[in-house]
Parts: C-alpha cells; sequence; structure tokens
C-alpha cells in the first residue's frame, strides 16, 4: 500500500483512526460493529434508527496488529459488541469473538449476527478459500462457478453443462437455508434463515438486498433498543456494485420471477462470459489444491446438480 493509499484509508476510517473524529452521542448505547463485507451496511442500518451510536471500522480482514491496539480502545467503551462469529486468533490476531468479548467494561453485551449466504437463485456460484492462501480469488470475478470448477478438475476447456430437476433446484436452495439455520444455531445467533425462504433476489450469494440486510438490522436492532426501526437507503444497493447473473431454472423451481440478471455485471457494464471462462480455467490450473479443495467443500452442491456424472 502507497501512502496515499493508507492515508486515504485512514481518512475513509476516520473515527476509528482518530484523524477526524466526528460528534458522539452520550445518550445512545455505542455500538462497535464488526465483521466483513456485510458489517458496515449493517452498521449504517442500525444507525438510521437514530437509538444507538457507531462509527466506520475496517473490515477484519484487513485488520493489522497497529489496528487491533486501536480496538482494544474503542471496545473498552462499548456497550454493544456487534459481530459476526470470528474464529479464536483470526488471521493470527486475537480477534476471536470471545477474545473481544473479553475485552468488553462490566454490563457491556455481545449480539452475534450470522454470515448471510444463499446460492438458491445462484445455485452453481461458490465461495472457495485456498488452503495455500485463503485471501486468493479467481479473476474477473471473486466468485467460482461450480460448472467451471468440475469442469478443471478433468481436464476440458469450457464448462460443464447441466440441467438438474426442480426438484434437485429447490433441494440445493433447501440446502442453503440449511447451512445458515446451522451456523446460526451453533453460534448463537440472532436468526434470519427464515428470510431465505421467500427466495429473495440478491447481487451475489453473499452480497444481499438493501431488504434483507434491513431484515437482519431490524432483528439485531430488537435485540438490542426493542422498538426501534431500520431504515434502507432508497437511492443505492449497499452492496450492489457487483452483480451476478440469475439462474432462469432456479427462479422457476422457487417460483420467483427475476428480469435482467442474465450477465455478470460490474458498476452496471456487463462483464464478457468468455473472457471470464477462459480465465478461471487458467487461473484453476496454476492451483490445483484449490480446486480439489471445492470440490470437497461442495460435494453435496456439485451431485445434486448433476455436476459429478
Amino acid at each position: 500500500m502507497t501512502f496515499a493509499q493508507d492515508l486515504a484509508r485512514r481518512r475513509h476510517y476516520g473515527d476509528f483512526y482518530r484523524v477526524s473524529p466526528t460528534p458522539r452521542f452520550p445518550d445512545r448505547p455505542f455500538l462497535t460493529v464488526l465483521g466483513n463485507c456485510q458489517a458496515e451496511s449493517l452498521r449504517i442500518l442500525l444507525d438510521s434508527s437514530g437509538l444507538v451510536d457507531s462509527f466506520r471500522i475496517p473490515p477484519v480482514h484487513e485488520f493489522t496488529a497497529e489496528d487491533v491496539d486501536l480496538l482494544r480502545g474503542i471496545l473498552a467503551r462499548t456497550d454493544v459488541l456487534v459481530t459476526q462469529p470470528i474464529r479464536e486468533d483470526y488471521r493470527d490476531l486475537p480477534l476471536g469473538t470471545a477474545q473481544l468479548s473479553e475485552l468488553l467494561p462490566a454490563g457491556a453485551v455481545t449480539v452475534s449476527y450470522p454470515v448471510l449466504r444463499w446460492d438458491g437463485l445462484m445455485p452453481y456460484h461458490a465461495i472457495v478459500r485456498d488452503p495455500a492462501d485463503p485471501s486468493r480469488n479467481p479473476p474477473v470475478v471473486p466468485y467460482h462457478d461450480l460448472r467451471i470448477l468440475v469442469a478443471a478438475s478433468r481436464g476440458l476447456d469450457r464448462p460443464l453443462e447441466a440441467c438438474p430437476s426442480e426438484e434437485s433446484l429447490r433441494a440445493v436452495a433447501e440446502l442453503s437455508v440449511d447451512q445458515l439455520r446451522t451456523r446460526e444455531r451453533h453460534h448463537g445467533t440472532v436468526v434470519v434463515s427464515d428470510l431465505l425462504k421467500t427466495a429473495p433476489a440478491w447481487h451475489t450469494i453473499n452480497h444481499p438486498a438493501n431488504s434483507t440486510l434491513a431484515a437482519l438490522a431490524q432483528r439485531v436492532l430488537d435485540e438490542i433498543v426493542p422498538g426501534g426501526t431500520v431504515t434502507a437507503p432508497t437511492d443505492r444497493e449497499m452492496l450492489g456494485g457487483l452483480s451476478a447473473p440469475v439462474d432462469p431454472p432456479a427462479a422457476r423451481a422457487l417460483g420467483v420471477d427475476v428480469k435482467g440478471r442474465e450477465h455478470w455485471r460490474t458498476g452496471g457494464a456487463p462483464i464478457d462470459p468468455d473472457l471470464l471462462v477462459s480465465r478461471q480455467l487458467a487461473f484453476y490450473r496454476r492451483h490445483p489444491r484449490l480446486v480439489e479443495a471445492g470440490l470437497q467443500r461442495h460435494a453435496e452442491r456439485i451431485a445434486l446438480l448433476g455436476l459429478d456424472r
């Protein structure tokens, strides 16, 4: 990171780095909202209630040792820690949920929210962590397509074609709901898995639409200040910078009508599908361990979609 980039980042998180503090609201409970891509949207929505106070914090996957030191001071005056479940010593830093909760003052509470993922309308899209480098993403878009991944494992030069039944596509959607429900129970988070039963059309499998984020925020707020109401922005989709195609057979199987979602788009501009395929196939040839990890992690979904034949 260049000096200019570092300075811009510190200004963006001005309260956190103490370079441009903004007025606080001492009559409201102070929240520290932690997580990755969904956390800042959740914080904005909680703030929209006018009943809590918070400021922007870097996503935990970007944290440095300096950031951890700054966070300690913030947690010491936090009333409510709102966090996604974070494993102990995440990225070799003491950022685990339990580790951070121990730094809260007496009387403070922790509210956990689940990391939201929903692939019912995008049944072939997946997230895979490379065993050698968990931060490594495929080129063009930071998501994997199981049709391309399985093709790469077989040395093919084009994605597999699939024609799963509507029953199989509904089973894939239910699997996604079950996985979120399992994470909620395991980590004791607020419950939002029921929202997936409505088959919401998200931007990507882990970038929910404002409507889903607002429903999550409302349930978190109800845990903190019952009776408040969150308000989602109407002029923008908070996580809408990248848009994935919705699978038409999956949409039909789930009984929803989604239009204008035939292609990947970034900033509204379409992404060349042939470029995506060629670059991701080349990427998989360079990272065979990642391919194997993806086949193992998503074996059940691969079988449901008929990609194991």
